[in-house]
Order: C-alpha cells, then sequence, then structure tokens
C-alpha cells in the first residue's frame, strides 16, 4: 500500500515540481500547477450560481511578455453581483516564467492585476512596438494593457476608443481590411440586467432542474468590429461595424477566430454562439458576408440551434484546408465541421466518434494539437458544468468534469484516450478556458487549464517528445508585426500539416502564437512554406528537427535554437 501511495505522489506531485514520469506507450500529462506556484482561485459569483454571469469566466493566455524566450501565463479573474471592498477585490494574475517549473506573480508590479469581472483575454501587439500587449473583454469595461516594454503594462482602452462596457466574451484581432494593421472583432454576450425578473419562468428550468434564467429570453448583445486607425492615428480605433458588414443578429457570442477558411488570401470570422445559429462571416475584400446557411456552419447536421461554448480550427484530416470544431452544452453533441474546400463544411460530428463521447459532458476550452507528435492534430476539450444542482439529479451527468483528449486515427477518426494519459487528466472540476504552448521549451505541448472556483489545472506533457518536432516563430515586417493570420505548411514524405497564427483562440482564451509541428521518427522537414499576411510566399526546404526556428519575411531563418534572442530577431 505504501509503494501505491508514493507512486501517486510523484505523478501527482508534492513540494517543488514533480520529476518526468513517461509512459511506455504514449505521453502523460501531470499537473503540476500547485507546485509551479499558479495559485490563482479563479472567483466567479456564488457556489450557487444564481445568475448567467456567475458561470461563464475563465480566459487565459500563453505569452512571453518580457520577451526571455519562455512562455508566461496570464489569467483573468471574475467577481460577484454586489461587487467587493476596496482592496478585496479578486484580481487577474500574471505568472512569470522562471524556469524549471517555477512561476512569479508578478500582477501588480507590471500592473495588469485587473480587477473587474473578466471573461476573455487576447494578447496582440497592435502599435508594433514588438511587445505582445493584452486585450481583456469583461463584463463591465473592457481593457486594453500596452506593453510598455520593460516589464510593465498601462491600461489604453479609454484613450483609444476601445472600452466598450456591456458583457463582452473576446477579443479577435487580424488585418480585416489587408491594410497592414490589425483590427479587431468583439464578441458579447447579454445585455444584462441582473435585477430583471422575466414573466416567462420556463427559461429558468432545464431538464426539470430549476436553473438560472437565460441566455433564452434574454436580449443578444451586439457583436462589433473595429479598425485600426493606425499609427498616424496614434494606434486608435474606431467602431466600423456597418462598414465591414457585420450584423446584428441578436445572437449570443461566445468564442469566435479569425482564418481563412476559403483560401482566397484574407480572413474571415467564426463566431461559436450559445442557443442561438453560429455565424460565418466570408471576408469579401474587407467587407464581410454572412454564409453561415450556405457554408453549413450555422447548426448541427439535423438542423438544430446548439449551445456553442467553445471553438478550435486545424487541419485535422490533413487535406490542407482548415476545419471546425465547436463545444456545445451538455446532453447535446460537440460539433466537427469538415472544411470541403472553398469554405464549404459537412458535419461529421459521429462519423468522427467526437460527437458520441461528448454527450454527458459540458464542453469549453478547446483546441487541436499534436500532443504525441507523431504529425497529424489531436483534440483537446476542457469539461464542466454550469448547474451545480445536476449533481442532486440523475441525469447522466456532473457538476465536475474530467476534461478530455481525442487522439487522431488517421482516416477523419479519433479515439478518446485521456483516461490513458495519466493523474492530471483525470482531475475533476468546473473548467472553462483552456491555452496550449511549450511551457518548458522542451518541443512537447503542455495545457493550461482555468477552473471555476478553483485553482487552474497546469497539464506537463511527459513524453510528447519522444518522437520529433519543429516549433516556428514568424517575425513580419510593418505593422503586423507577429504575422496574425499567416499560414504554415509542412510538407513530410506526401504528408502535409497546415497552422495558422491566431489572435484569439479556444473559449476567450490565447495559444502560444509560435506554430508547433510534431514531425515523427524525421530528422528533417523537406518543405516548409509560408504564406504571409499581404500574400507573399516563401519555401524553405531542408530543415532540421527538434529545433525553434526563427522566420523573418523575406529573410529566411534569422534565428535557430530554444535559446535563439527573438528580441534580436525583432
Amino acid at each position: 500500500m505504501k509503494l501505491v501511495c508514493g507512486l501517486l505522489l510523484c505523478v501527482l506531485g508534492c513540494g517543488s515540481a514533480p520529476d518526468k514520469v513517461v509512459s511506455p506507450q504514449r505521453p502523460i500529462f501531470v499537473d503540476v500547477g500547485l507546485q509551479a506556484g499558479v495559485t490563482i482561485r479563479t472567483v466567479s459569483g456564488t457556489p450557487e450560481k444564481e445568475h448567467i454571469v456567475e458561470c461563464n469566466t475563465g480566459g487565459a493566455a500563453l505569452f512571453d511578455y518580457d520577451s526571455d524566450g519562455d512562455l508566461d501565463i496570464f489569467i483573468v479573474n471574475g467577481s460577484r453581483i454586489g461587487g467587493y471592498e476596496e482592496g478585496q477585490e479578486p484580481r487577474a494574475a500574471l505568472y512569470r516564467n522562471d524556469g524549471d517549473w517555477h512561476f512569479s506573480e508578478v500582477g501588480a508590479s507590471a500592473g495588469v492585476n485587473h480587477a473587474g469581472w473578466g471573461m476573455g483575454v487576447s494578447v496582440v501587439d497592435y502599435n508594433a512596438d514588438g511587445n505582445p500587449d493584452l486585450y481583456l473583454a469583461n463584463y463591465g469595461p473592457n481593457a486594453l494593457y500596452r506593453n510598455r516594454g520593460d516589464g510593465t503594462f498601462e491600461n489604453v482602452a479609454a484613450q483609444l476608443g476601445v472600452d466598450y462596457s456591456g458583457w463582452s466574451s473576446t477579443g479577435v484581432f487580424g488585418d480585416y481590411d489587408l491594410d497592414g494593421d490589425l483590427d479587431f472583432y468583439l464578441a458579447n454576450y447579454i445585455d444584462f440586467d441582473p435585477n430583471y425578473r422575466p414573466a416567462d419562468m420556463s427559461f429558468c428550468s432545464w431538464r426539470g432542474i430549476e436553473v438560472f434564467y437565460g441566455p433564452r429570453g434574454m436580449p443578444g448583445e451586439q457583436d462589433r468590429l473595429y479598425r485600426n486607425e493606425g499609427a498616424a492615428a496614434g494606434w486608435s480605433f474606431k467602431e466600423a461595424s456597418e462598414e465591414f458588414g457585420i450584423l446584428d443578429h441578436d445572437y449570443y457570442g461566445f468564442a469566435a477566430m479569425a482564418g481563412d477558411w476559403d483560401e482566397d488570401g484574407d480572413l474571415d470570422i467564426y463566431i461559436a454562439n450559445d442557443s442561438t445559429p453560429n455565424l460565418f462571416y466570408r471576408n469579401d475584400g474587407g467587407v464581410f458576408r454572412d454564409v453561415s446557411l450556405i457554408s453549413a456552419t450555422a447548426y448541427s447536421e439535423d438542423g438544430r440551434e446548439q449551445g456553442g461554448m467553445g471553438l478550435a480550427s486545424g487541419d485535422y484530416d490533413g487535406d490542407g484546408d482548415l476545419d471546425l470544431f465547436v463545444t456545445n452544452f451538455s446532453h447535446d453533441n460537440n460539433t466537427l465541421y469538415e472544411n470541403n474546400g472553398r469554405g464549404f463544411f459537412t458535419d461529421t460530428s459521429f462519423n468522427s466518434a467526437l460527437g458520441k463521447e461528448s454527450i454527458t459532458f459540458l464542453g469549453w476550452g478547446t483546441g487541436f494539437l499534436d500532443y504525441d507528435n507523431d504529425g497529424d492534430d489531436d483534440l483537446f476539450v476542457a469539461n464542466g458544468h454550469v448547474y451545480p444542482a445536476v449533481d442532486r439529479h440523475d441525469i447522466g451527468t456532473s457538476y465536475l468534469q474530467r476534461n478530455q483528449l481525442f487522439e487522431n486515427k488517421g482516416s477523419g477518426s479519433f479515439t478518446e484516450v485521456g483516461t490513458a494519459l495519466g493523474a492530471g487528466m483525470m482531475v475533476e472540476k468546473s473548467s472553462r478556458g483552456a491555452a496550449f504552448g511549450d511551457l518548458d521549451n522542451d518541443g512537447d505541448l503542455d495545457v493550461l487549464v482555468v477552473n471555476m472556483d478553483d485553482t487552474p489545472t497546469l497539464l506537463r506533457n511527459d513524453g510528447g517528445n519522444r518522437q520529433s518536432w519543429l516549433m516556428v516563430k514568424l517575425v513580419d515586417r510593418g505593422s503586423n508585426v507577429d504575422a496574425i493570420g499567416a499560414r504554415v505548411v509542412v510538407r513530410q514524405a506526401g504528408h502535409t500539416q497546415t497552422r495558422e497564427v491566431h489572435s484569439g483562440t479556444g473559449y476567450i482564451s490565447q495559444d502560444d502564437i509560435r506554430l508547433h509541428f510534431g514531425l515523427g521518427k524525421a530528422t528533417e522537414v523537406e518543405q516548409l512554406d509560408v504564406r504571409w499576411p499581404n500574400g507573399e510566399v516563401e519555401s524553405l526546404r531542408g530543415i532540421a528537427a527538434n529545433q525553434l526556428i526563427t522566420i523573418r519575411r523575406g529573410e529566411g531563418i534569422v534565428a535557430e535554437g530554444f535559446n535563439a534572442a527573438i528580441r534580436g530577431a525583432r
């Protein structure tokens, strides 16, 4: 018995971060959050969840705020309806990566310990100064924290015109009008009044359980699109939804993402909406057209509105175009939309097994990632219910849920393998946002998950780097320094992998913008193609595996290795 307990402690960890434990069959995930010092407790209303606003926070970002070559962590925090006394407010946290799985909380000294009811976070260098900034979408005034480049930030949202106050979910940045600088789409959720009491109480019941009111029956908050006015205007933004063709659908916007799903060289926008049809805006030369219905991405295969929560995009079938995956509410299925080319899709949720495996879960943060470096896109889903009362009823679900990881088996099929991937994947909490990146620069992808009324789950990938990999950092010229919207295609032995650089991912969160490719047993990449946001294409050949490369537009590889100075490359 002592031996068994000792082994469990080795996996779960105590004191300092545990030594790596590698499964002989596949990688495993070890939760090192507490030992690494990532101990923020995400607060959101009361434990009973009496209002809908109390169950939806949970954004997180992985980004290198101090440009020292490793990923730091930012986590939003919530509040409660009555607020808090001054000095007692829950605050957002910024964790500086000190190496060897040790993080220091520096939010106050950095000036980003935001007090307010936070929802989502995006990372963007909006002013092209080489320093990553943070945009916070809130229930209340939104914030834009400008990175001064000295380890500190200042909130410039009001002076730049982006302090919209309502209930925002996330900001998704991209050069939508191809003028060289970064605009952003703001997904908004509900025009929420905590004192409102509906005349129709039918929306306060779910499967016979008394629950909080909404979102059905509540007015939706209109999404907005802001145009970056550029350096000459002091990097201010103008709300230009009508000019861009963005319509007021009165939907409940949660996750959003920008990507070139029709492969015409500009960024489209997809929004996962709660209890209303999803939206697909196709970009036609800087003006958007709603093609949700004709693209077959508004509804499920059988024509139903779903409770869209999280969103992921990746080329899971290796055919060179980007597919879509949407997480949905409990007792419904998550939805996989296969891209058939030119931005037309087919719902393949049940053909891929992703639909069946999701019915009893409530999905949130999600992302395609090659966790085992075998060269294809696997899929992670963070789960957790919104109604604590479900635990008092026998309806086949629970408030606290484990997360899932689906291994790509090829030919469009997935197998859920989370229960075989270590104790970290067996943690049961009510999870929300998830972010993916290589936190220890060892060549495999780790996972950060934010949990309601609890500390985060920080999953270290042990063993994913037993197979080869390549990490790609892009540096563009002009105002889009981080090449948001660029596409990289890696070609190896007749197989292709396709990735895009995104600002705003998953459920109201931000993944590492460095692009990760698993290479299996290969020792080099045969060909790597970069399509830059301005349409230029560069091709590189014979790139050695197992390194980070930095590519600057027009110059090729300007730095190699995880210790190369990315700051110098800028």
